[in-house]
């Protein structure tokens, strides 16, 4: 089973029960689509939606279009029932694979670390995006919470740790002017502007 395959098993096997499991806190899944700068109208890509957790803070901003992208099917199952809103879309695929172009926004929230290839992430998520179009990786815990998540010897083969975020950045500047760094013990933000 190769790294991709064993990704989506995962996620898959986690599905049902994820949002029961996991805990986001409403005050900073608001900041982060306030920061992301989502106005009304745009075209929007969660990439890594996971079960939808940004998805109603999105929806607020009223987007053209908001489309959810996972490579677990069964998450994304989930969140098809969670969510009925016209402007929505989802699609259980691997990014890589995908076509989707002319977006104003991308987020990555906590999924940033299950892309090895940050240059190759970097690349693909530019092409998505228009010129200017905003990249925002995120995550509501800290670094240091997050990569100890990551430590279980089956998470580990699917993930990398964080860096620093300024660290970090550094695989995304041949794309993106970089114009956001948060590195705290209460969040993780990476954000910036496609070239």
């Amino acid at each position: 089973m190769n790294a991709t395959e064993q990704t989506r098993t995962f996620f898959n096997r986690l599905a049902e029960d994820w949002d029961q499991n996991c805990e986001h806190d409403p005050k900073k899944l608001s900041a982060i689509v306030t920061l992301a700068n989502i106005q009304k109208g745009s075209r929007v890509v969660d990439i890594g939606c996971g079960t939808g957790i940004l998805f109603n803070d999105i929806l607020t901003r009223e987007p053209s279009e908001l489309l959810g992208i996972d490579l677990s099917d069964r998450m994304v199952a989930v969140a098809k029932g969670k969510f009925h809103n016209n402007s929505l879309r989802l699609l259980a695929a691997d990014l890589f694979d995908t076509t989707e172009t002319d977006f104003d926004i991308a987020t990555i929230y906590n999924t940033y670390p299950h892309f090895p290839d940050k240059q190759k992430l970097a690349g693909k998520v530019a092409d998505m995006l228009v010129p200017g179009g905003r990249i925002m990786i995120a995550h509501s815990k800290s670094k240091e919470m997050i990569n100890a998540r990551h430590q279980g010897p089956e998470v580990s083969k699917m993930s990398t740790a964080l860096l620093p975020a300024e660290r970090e950045s550094a695989s995304l500047t041949e794309f993106f002017n970089i114009d956001t760094l948060v590195d705290t013990p209460e969040m993780y933000i990476i954000s910036g502007v496609k070239k």
